[in-house]
């Protein structure tokens, strides 16, 4: 499940449950212009698909935010 409330989500058990950007715009940005919103709601389908592949055993948050963080942390290096 993609939702800009996961803290609900996760308590109502929702096995996975990826951070979406807001309530009005869950997978993107209008604000950031069209090919920054692209990019940015693509980064979060790409989490959820990674989502449904990762085994779980109850409700875990997967948060795109997190993982770019890692990602350019990693390229840093």
């Amino acid at each position: 499940m993609v939702s800009a409330i996961y803290n609900l989500a996760l308590t109502t058990g929702a096995n996975r449950v990826i951070r979406g950007a807001r309530i009005e715009h869950v997978c993107g940005d209008p604000n950031l212009g069209p090919d920054k919103d692209y990019a940015f709601g693509m980064h979060i389908i790409q989490t959820a698909l990674e989502a449904m592949c990762t085994p779980v055993t109850g409700p875990t948050l997967f948060d795109p935010m997190e993982q770019s963080a890692e990602l350019e942390v990693a390229h840093a290096s």
